[in-house]
Formats: structure tokens, C-alpha cells, sequence
């Protein structure tokens, strides 16, 4: 029983001056108290019962009362639910609509007293009756997206792209009322989800080419990134997903889970704050220095959590002597490097070879737990309940007690507690971030800071309950929450265009009935314009897991000429070159066949991650890697002056290669005439009467007098303007 309460009882506490409704509750160990049910509420430290006693409202742990109330509560719960039916999408709709319903009466009964309430002048009244007119707005529905609207978003939304022509056109043709299902369960277990789904991950778990955050030399990222995508393709479960990189050991290319701990190598605590940012929706870095000052996480509960992982190390144990080679790390080092100096390899006056150094130092790169735990408070601590410098025995600052000594390692037991289905931040955590992918708006904003009382800030705090609960059933499958998302009728209405205020977002008061207007990501541009360019869009990755476990598990000691260093040399840097799925194209060969125009169109996830400065990529918004979710989708002038005067749009787009302008000049697919194909495979949809004789004109061939240009050439230029024109549309850029 909580400390007020013990305050109040003293033994049994009975007053007539609550309401009639009031009842005798008692906890486990007998206390009592005579009070009101006011409700529940979920918070960090499990379900909350709150009461209305004759000393003033109270809240009890649900897990502290007795059995009788326990049940109570339940029945009280079951009879305040909405009346739910059908599938779990479904249910979803029906409870949207019911918050829908009740807020948009609130706003009118609101307006309707609008013109009683006094002291306001009239410019007041005037503006709070716009805004009142801009929130019920908000509450009506938009109509339901038609099909060239849904294949466009849905291709966005899990394809990661918009859809090529005959795959747009094959779904408008197709008959029968599940055919959006079906979509959307063929690209749920597309190669095309799986990259998508990788940008995301690789963007909360900052997957970046040298792993860890100040750089690793010749680390490679292919064996963390490969594990990813097999996850992803496998659609291994979240929780195991966590659990796994959380107690990963050994090195990363034999065990590439170890690259989540190996990204903070040298920064244990930072590590930490970014696990509870990604996985439990909290950011909790400030209790590195002091008491968190808005929620109740104190320097203490960071420093009991972070000694969790006390006894893991990020380097050492890697020595080519424990990876069973005879000679130690700096030996092998040095006898290599006298072989490449007599071989004459090396540059002119050079002793040894840099390359070849940074390689033999990624050995050193190892998750091990070893020793005692290192984790100590900071030589300043200033609060009473320790000494500065202190050790701290591991400890969950909320839930369940963790008992460390049944499991193999602390680390173990902080997994097995953070992805608990009675860890509620977890799964509150996850639902809130899956459902901003498919509504660009999560049910708690920003979705870094989850407050432990979810009733002020949660949009549709009923409907976010049933998704824990709805996640909770499906064993935490990320694909098969998804797959519920997009099969509603809300996420199937046309996008919101207008925005809700940040006033509303903070006080709750956006309600979801359709997804916002957003732009496309920097990865949705490239990969739209990689199927705009190329024949196959997902025909190339980038792939090397076993080829980096080869090279790295070599033994050392069996290179005995300069020749064979070199070779070694060569295998090490060729691991991760892009290839043919089906893994028979060379790197060069599989290079040549995806470039157009100078330009190597791959999908965004085959790239090095990320891309460097100035690139693309980088200048619509890709994240750095080195801060969690760190992209953007916000405007700017080099994003304007790249689309209307960039290579991409004005060399490789409208390059005779480019797959569109191909497939447009050949005219392969007989239905529809050239300006159809543009507009379907750009847009999504098919030109209007006005807009196809404005784009017909547009590239009519006229005679050349000068003989300067084919016939062809002309015309592929003439297509290349109507092609730069779609594409400097928001229509094209933003995902209606």
C-alpha cells in the first residue's frame, strides 16, 4: 500500500462524506479504506487504481490489492470498454470513430457557448471561433482513398517506394474486395519490405559503414547489416530481435548482433540512454549528472540500471591468441608488415602498411563480460543515499524486482526485463513508433519521452491500451501489427491536410481519422527514382556476411609471401560489394547494370550508410547515423535547385537507358499511350484531358532543320521535359 495511504488508514478509515458510489477496498495486507473508483490509469510502475477518499484522491498499485478488488477493477474495466467487434483492424476503426464522435460534440458544445462567454472582444471571438472551426475539421473523416491513391501510398508506406507502372496498373485491372489485402500482404513479405524496414532500424539503431559512433577504421558494418535483413526477412519478433543484440558476445563477424553494443564502444552510459530512448520510449541521458527534473528517474536508478552492464566489455578478449592464432596481435602485425616492406609493397619510405594495420586492429573488437562490475557513481555525487565514487548494485528503477542471480550475466536479466510483456514502456514504446509509421503522427509525442501517466498526453489513450494489448497477442510481430495498421479503414481515407497544432498534440487532441500529409523521406525519393531508372529495383544488394567471416577467421600465420598479404588485402576490401540477388553477377558486373547515366542507382539501403555529405541522399534529409532517428524531411533551397537543375533529374532520368524513358519509347505494354505511362508510373494515376494535351504537346517531335538530332534523340528529349516537370510536383514528392 503507498505511503499516503498507510497515512490515511492507520487501521480502517470509514466516512460518509464520499460519494454514494463508494466502496470498502483493502489491500494484501489488510489495510482498508472506504473510497470511490474513479479508474485506472497505466504508468512505469505498473496499472494505477485511482480513488476519491474523504481525504482526497489516492492512487493504489493494482498489483497490492486484494483479490476481491482486483476483480472488481477488472469488471469495472470490461464494463467502461467500447463495445468492440469484427477483426482487430475492425476494432480500431470503431474505437477512432467513437473518440471522433465525442470530440467533435465537444467542439460544438463549445462553439455553442462561445457566444455566452464573456470578457472576450471581438477579435478574441473571432479567432477562438476559427480555431474551433480548424479542430472540427479535424474530427470529419476524409473520404475513402481510391485505388490509384492506395497503390501509390501502400508502395510508399512498405515498399519503401512508388510502384513501377505494370505493378500499378496490374492492381487497378485486378477485380474482387480483398485485392487491397492481398496487396498489402504481397509486400509485407517482399524483398522490397525487408529494405525498407532496414532504413528504419538502421536509422534508430545508427547502423553506420565503421560501426561505432567515433569511427572503427576498417570495422565493417556488412556482418551487423546482413543480420538486420535477415531478422527482417525472417520476421524474427521484436522482443528476441532486442534480447539478442542486448546479450550478444564475441566479435562482430561471428556474431553480428554484438554490433548494437559495439556502436557505443568506449561509451557504456551513452549506450544505456540510447537503449532507453529506442526500446523504451525515455530519455533518461540527464540522470548521467543529476535527478531527471521532470520524471521520476533519479542518478541513482541510471547508475543501478547501467551497472547491468558493469562487466561488458566492447574490446578485448579478441586477440589473435584467444581467436586460437599462435602469434599475439602486435607479432603478427609486425611480421606481416616486414613481408609486404621486402616484397617491395609498400609506399615509397614507408615501414609499414596503414591499411593493413587498421584491419589487424579490428581483431580487438569483442562483447565480453569479464571482471567485476566497473560501473561506479561519479566523483561529485551530491545526494545522501550514496558515496561519491561508490559502487551500485544493478537494479530496475520500475516493475518487477530483478532477481540478477538467476541468469548468466546482469545483461541477460535487463533483457529479459526491458522486453517483458510486464515491462508496460516497452510495448507502449513500440506500438506508439509502429503507429507514426503508418499515420506520420504517434499517439504520444515526441515518441523519445513517454510519461509514466499516459491519461494527459496520449491522443486516443483507449485505443493506444488495446494496441499494447493487441501487440501483446501477436508476440510483439512488428509485420503482423502492420499488416492490422494498414487494413484499416482509417489508414485507407485520404491524408489529412490539415495539420493539427502543437497545442493539440500536447493536450491529446488529434484524433487520427486518416493519416497526416507527409513528405517522402530522403530513402522514398531515392528508391522511387532507382524504379523510375532501373528494370528490377530490389535486383541488387549489397551482402557479405560470409565472405567477412572467411576473411577475418583466415589464419594469419599460413601467409608467408607479400603476394599473399596483398591477397588478404584484396578479400578484405572487397567484402560488401554490391551483387545480383541471386549472388552470380560480380561486383563489376552488377555495378555496370545499375548505372544510368553516371550514377549508380541501387536502393538506398545497398548504399554505404550513410551516404557522404552533399550527396543526395544526404541533402533531402538522411540521417548522419550517429544520432537516433536523426533524418528530417523538412525543405530546403539545395533540395530545390537538385531537382530542377540536378544530375539525377536532368541527366539520369531522362537518360535513354533510364528504364521509364525505355519502356515508354518501346512502348512494351499496350494499353495506354506514352503520356499515360509517365503520368501512372510518376504519379500513380492517370493524366486528366487537360493535363495529357498539355503533356501530348509537349512532346510532339518536330522536324530538325539542322539534322543536329535523330529523330529518337528528339524525341527522348521532349519525354525527359515532361518527365523533369512531374517530377518537381509535390504531388510527386509528398505521400497524399
Amino acid at each position: 500500500m503507498n505511503k499516503m495511504l498507510a497515512a490515511l488508514i492507520g487501521g480502517v478509515l470509514i466516512s460518509s462524506s464520499v460519494g454514494a458510489d463508494a466502496r470498502l477496498w483493502k489491500d494484501q495486507k489488510g489495510h482498508e479504506v472506504e473510497a470511490e473508483y474513479l479508474g485506472y490509469e497505466k504508468t512505469a510502475q505498473g496499472l494505477m487504481i485511482k480513488l476519491k477518499s474523504a481525504n482526497g484522491d489516492i492512487k493504489l498499485p493494482f498489483a497490492q490489492l486484494s483479490a476481491a478488488d482486483q476483480t472488481y477493477v477488472k469488471a469495472q474495466a470490461a464494463a467502461q470498454a467500447p463495445t468492440l467487434s469484427g477483426t482487430p483492424s475492425q476494432k480500431i476503426d470503431q474505437m477512432i470513430m467513437a473518440k471522433l464522435k465525442t470530440a467533435n460534440g465537444e467542439i460544438r458544445a463549445r462553439g455553442a457557448l462561445l457566444s455566452k462567454e464573456k470578457g472576450l472582444s471581438k477579435l478574441e471571438r473571432k479567432k477562438k471561433a476559427e480555431e474551433l472551426v480548424y479542430e472540427e475539421k479535424m474530427t470529419l473523416p476524409n473520404k475513402r482513398m481510391t485505388d490509384q491513391q492506395f497503390v501509390r501510398r501502400v508502395y510508399l508506406d512498405i515498399a519503401g517506394r512508388i510502384p513501377t507502372y505494370n505493378e500499378a496498373v496490374d492492381f487497378l485491372e485486378a477485380g474482387g474486395k480483398g485485392k487491397r489485402a492481398k496487396l498489402i500482404d504481397e509486400l509485407l513479405d517482399s524483398e522490397a519490405y525487408v529494405m525498407n524496414m532496414f532504413n528504419w532500424y538502421s536509422d534508430l539503431l545508427r547502423i553506420r559503414d565503421g560501426v561505432v559512433m567515433g569511427g572503427g577504421g576498417q570495422l565493417k558494418a556488412i556482418g551487423y547489416v546482413d543480420w538486420v535483413k535477415d531478422s527482417i526477412r525472417e520476421n524474427k519478433h521484436l522482443d528476441r530481435l532486442v534480447e539478442e543484440m542486448l546479450t550478444a558476445t564475441g566479435t562482430l563477424w561471428d556474431n553480428p548482433a554484438t554490433g548494437y553494443l559495439v556502436t557505443d564502444n568506449g561509451m557504456p552510459l551513452c549506450n544505456l540512454s540510447n537503449t532507453f530512448t529506442v526500446f523504451l520510449g525515455t530519455e533518461i541521458t540527464c540522470a548521467q549528472c543529476h535527478d531527471h527534473p521532470f520524471e521520476e528517474v533519479y542518478q541513482m536508478d541510471f547508475y543501478k540500471m547501467a551497472s547491468f552492464f558493469g562487466e561488458t566489455n566492447t574490446r578485448g578478449g579478441g586477440s589473435m591468441m584467444a581467436m586460437g592464432k599462435k602469434n599475439s596481435s602486435r607479432g603478427e602485425r609486425d611480421r606481416l608488415n616486414k613481408l609486404l616492406l621486402d616484397g617491395g609493397k609498400l609506399r615509397k619510405n614507408a615501414k609499414t602498411d596503414n591499411q593493413l594495420n587498421q584491419i589487424l586492429g579490428t581483431y580487438g573488437y569483442n562483447v565480453n563480460d569479464g571482471g567485476g562490475n566497473k560501473v561506479k557513481l561519479p566523483h561529485d555525487y551530491k545526494y545522501d543515499d550514496a558515496d561519491p565514487s561508490s559502487s551500485v548494485a544493478p537494479a530496475a528503477y520500475f516493475g518487477e524486482k530483478v532477481d540478477v542471480s538467476k541468469f548468466e550475466s546482469p545483461r541477460q536479466a535487463f533483457a529479459e526485463w526491458m522486453t517483458s510483456k510486464e515491462n508496460p514502456r516497452f510495448t507502449v514504446n513500440l506500438v506508439n513508433r509502429l503507429w507514426k509509421r503508418a499515420f506520420g503522427l504517434a499517439q504520444i509525442e515526441p515518441v523519445d519521452n513517454i510519461p509514466g501517466d499516459l491519461g494527459g498526453q496520449a491522443q486516443n489513450k483507449e485505443l493506444l491500451t488495446f494496441l499494447e494489448d493487441t501487440m501483446h497477442e501477436l508476440d510483439f510481430d512488428v509485420k503482423g501489427f502492420m499488416r492490422i495498421l494498414y487494413n484499416t479503414n482509417a489508414y485507407q481515407r485520404e491524408a489529412c491536410h490539415v495539420s493539427p497544432t502543437l497545442t493539440q498534440i500536447d493536450r491529446g487532441e488529434y484524433h487520427f481519422a486518416e493519416p497526416i500529409l507527409r513528405r517522402m523521406t530522403a530513402e522514398q525519393i531515392w528508391d522511387s527514382l532507382v524504379t523510375l531508372t532501373t528494370s528490377n529495383p530490389e535486383s541488387m544488394q549489397r551482402r557479405g556476411l560470409e565472405d567477412y567471416q572467411a576473411v577475418m577467421n583466415t589464419d594469419l600465420s599460413t601467409l608467408k609471401t607479400a603476394d599473399a598479404v596483398m591477397n588478404f588485402k584484396k578479400q578484405f576490401a572487397s567484402v560488401g560489394a554490391i551483387k545480383g540477388m541471386s549472388g552470380e553477377m560480380g561486383s563489376k558486373e552488377a555495378m555496370a547494370a545499375s548505372r544510368v547515366g553516371g550514377e549508380q542507382m541501387v536502393r538506398a539501403s545497398e548504399l554505404s550508410l550513410p551516404q557522404r555529405p552533399g550527396t543526395f541522399l544526404r541533402m533531402f534529409g538522411q540521417s548522419n547515423k550517429q544520432l537516433i532517428e536523426n533524418n528530417t524531411t523538412q525543405g530546403s533551397t539545395p533540395q530545390v535547385m537538385a531537382l530542377l537543375n540536378g544530375k539525377i533529374t536532368n541527366q539520369v532520368l531522362t537518360n535513354a537507358k533510364a528504364h521509364l524513358v525505355n519502356e515508354v519509347v518501346n512502348n512494351t505494354r499496350g494499353k495506354g499511350g506514352k503520356t499515360e505511362k509517365i503520368f501512372m508510373s510518376i504519379l500513380g494515376r492517370f493524366p486528366t484531358s487537360e493535363e495529357k494535351s498539355a503533356a501530348s504537346s509537349g512532346m510532339r517531335v518536330s522536324k530538325d532543320k539542322d539534322k543536329k538530332m535523330s529523330k529518337e534523340a528528339m524525341e527522348v528529349a521532349k519525354m525527359g521535359n515532361v518527365i523533369w516537370a512531374l517530377l518537381n510536383t509535390r504531388e510527386f514528392l509528398f505521400i497524399q
